[in-house]
């Protein structure tokens, strides 16, 4: 007989509200009846998906249910919970038996599937979380069968939980590293899981596909398990020796020396004939100009000794700095972090690598555009995680943050510097209105309320152009006035925001790429009478990467090391090996940021205004009762100011037989008669 597919929901519903409502009564002999109803509860196969890898077993099925639902009952995982409620929908309405026993032992699909979780150290992961054992006394009894196909059901869902999303959110150790949320439909896995041929193969695509990724996990490999290579493979190509350009004489376009023929390998622009080997040519001037653009300078067509030393800490040479011993963990903690990324990361994507202080722009695997960036102090840090960039606005105002108003704003206006804002270039705007401080009780009002902003001009710290990708953090990229600051080495400067050197160019790029602008439309929104804070909607959305590799594998196969700035590796590898994440967390600087600013917000100390006498006659009836409030024109007396004086202090000189003043006071010498 054949039901409806809602005449089943319709039994599924009830039996699973059954089940519910008898281990809330805690009853055993309640849960066995109900479970009873939920396997007798009409299986429909012709709605599967799928071609079923169990044969129907009541006695089976039933057992398994009461496993899941006193699994369900003492655990305290919120993770563990929802998937024991998966699989109890699962095993009481499509899977009727067991999906990996066959007779009183593991199916050839089991027993590949157990291959690979027992294969998790090659990617980084442990085995021990995924072991599962098979009872001493086989699989016989309906009992034994579903115990143990419930712990492998679960370790597979760990183990692919691990694999795809990691082994814990990053949030969980510091306020300022996110994990994207990634779906994770356990459903649609256990059904593909029960209908694969080869669950192995399932599993291993749950880890990251990026190409990074795997090149880091080739090298994990390859230093984890040496035996499995042989020499040619573990050997690598020995890099020919760095080109050291020596100190030598300034050399123009047009001009020979025999040092050019270095310089065009070491820049890898050989020349158009074999005669002009040694001559410095238009080729090859333009390429020592892009050359020294990355490094900060602006224009170099010039080949000195400026150029030559910039060309020797960059290629190997005797300056390069030394690169730190690179470990196992370093290497394992890494490859966590791709596992928190997006699984797509967009054909059009920014990619800022904080720890390298450069923003890339990638469009199909090609790095198409890179620039230095300033990223947030060690206190203020910039965030990780990835979002969508929707819009970029020219000629930007830039609101001032709650931190500021707090620290810095909030006291002067209290105290009766009602002048600081106009100071300041700063203004109280809503919307297209402008308000007056005047009209605001700062003794009592609440600034984080109040949007205070500042306009565009040469004094904004949002520069010309800012990039807008909307977040909870309120951290987007923008121009900057202070250029300097790119010069240095470490860029930690800001309050979290992401500070680009060359904006304008990034906004060609951008807009170029997805909403087919020109460099002349991007100028034109730049003169000096374009419209202030025009919002510019990209046509197509562009999604931003705030990533933390301080391990990478570059296209030769090299490692490329990273100095831990913000300390997330480190918190990293304590938790993957074993530390409590509330311990970690205790000393996350996120978190002792938002308990001060919690304390601010709660209790705000109440400042008192200057004193300040106020002709009663000159005021409105709105101003005297205020002053009667304790309000900015509160009138107070003032107090006297106390002078201290000081007395000089006389010592008597017996050769003269005269007075003076001691040379060490404050009043200096003088010498009397």
């Amino acid at each position: 007989m054949h039901y409806s597919r809602a005449l089943l929901a319709t039994a599924m519903a009830f039996a699973s509200l059954t089940v519910a409502n008898a281990r809330e009564a805690g009853s055993p002999e309640k849960v066995a009846a109900a479970a009873q109803v939920a396997v007798a509860a009409p299986q429909v196969p012709h709605t599967l998906t799928f071609e079923p890898a169990w044969k129907a077993d009541p006695a089976f099925q039933l057992s398994i249910l009461k496993q899941i639902t006193s699994r369900k009952s003492k655990s305290r995982d919120k993770t563990m919970v929802r998937w024991l409620d998966e699989l109890g929908t699962l095993y009481a309405a499509e899977f009727a038996g067991p999906l990996w026993i066959e007779g009183e032992g593991l199916s050839s699909r089991a027993e590949g599937a157990l291959e690979e979780m027992r294969r998790a150290d090659e990617w980084g992961l442990s085995p021990a979380e995924y072991r599962v054992d098979t009872p001493a006394f086989g699989l016989s009894r309906p009992s034994q069968r579903a115990r143990f196909e419930l712990e492998f059901t679960l370790n597979l869902l760990k183990y692919a939980d691990h694999a795809s999303r990691g082994r814990f959110r990053p949030t969980e150790m510091s306020l300022w590293y996110e994990r994207t949320d990634k779906n994770a439909d356990t459903l649609s896995l256990l059904r593909d899981l029960a209908s694969a041929q080869d669950p192995a193969a399932l599993l291993v695509s749950q880890h990251p596909q990026h190409e990074g990724f795997k090149r880091l996990r080739e090298v994990y490999l390859r230093r984890k398990f040496p035996e499995r290579f042989d020499g040619t493979e573990v050997r690598k190509a020995r890099k020919p020796a760095a080109i050291v350009l020596a100190k030598g004489p300034r050399i123009s376009r047009g001009k020979r020396h025999p040092q050019i023929a270095l310089l065009r390998k070491r820049l890898k622009v050989p020349a158009a004939r074999i005669e002009n080997e040694d001559l410095y040519d238009r080729e090859l001037m333009n390429a020592v100009n892009k050359f020294m653009r990355t490094q900060g300078w602006r224009r170099k067509h010039i080949y000195d000794n400026k150029v030559r030393r910039a060309l020797n800490q960059t290629n190997g040479g005797k300056k390069q700095r030394r690169r730190s011993r690179v470990t196992m963990n370093d290497i394992v903690a890494n490859m966590e972090k791709w596992r928190w990324l997006p699984r797509e990361l967009g054909d059009i994507h920014i990619w800022n690598n904080l720890p390298s202080f450069k923003t890339q722009v990638v469009k199909n695997d090609t790095v198409i555009h890179e620039e230095r960036i300033i990223i947030g102090k060690t206190s203020t840090q910039t965030p990780v995680f990835s979002d969508t960039m929707t819009h970029v606005v020219f000629k930007p105002q830039w609101g001032v943050p709650n931190s500021i108003k707090i620290k810095s704003l909030l006291p002067r206006l209290a105290g009766g510097d009602l002048d600081v804002l106009r100071r300041r270039g700063m203004r109280i705007q809503f919307d297209k209105k402008v308000v007056s401080p005047r009209n605001y009780n700062w003794s009592r009002a609440d600034i984080t309320r109040i949007p205070i902003v500042m306009g565009a001009g040469s004094s904004n710290p949002l520069g010309r152009v800012k990039f807008i990708f909307p977040n909870h953090h309120a951290v987007y990229m923008h121009d900057t006035p202070k250029k300097h600051l790119f010069k240095s080495r470490k860029r930690t400067f800001s309050h979290g925001c992401i500070r680009v050197r060359n904006p304008v160019r990034l906004a060609e790029v951008v807009l170029g790429e997805t909403s087919n602008w020109n460099d002349k439309m991007v100028a034109s929104h730049l003169a000096r009478r374009a419209k202030e804070n025009n919002r510019i909607d990209l046509d197509q959305k562009v999604h931003v990467h705030n990533v933390y590799f301080t391990v990478m594998v570059n296209d030769d196969g090299e490692l490329e090391t990273l100095k831990d700035i913000y300390g997330h590796d480190r918190r990293i590898k304590q938790a993957l090996a074993g530390k409590s994440l509330r311990l970690i967390a205790s000393s996350d600087p996120a978190r002792a940021q938002k308990r001060e600013m919690e304390r601010i917000a709660a209790h705000r100390p109440r400042y008192a205004p200057r004193s300040r006498r106020v002709k009663p006659s000159t005021v409105s009836y709105f101003q005297n009762n205020q002053y009667a409030l304790g309000g900015p024109g509160y009138y107070q007396k003032p107090k006297k100011k106390k002078y201290k004086y000081k007395k000089a202090k006389y010592k008597y000189k017996k050769k003269k037989h005269s007075w003076s003043l001691n040379p060490y006071s404050p009043y200096g010498a003088f010498a009397g008669e």
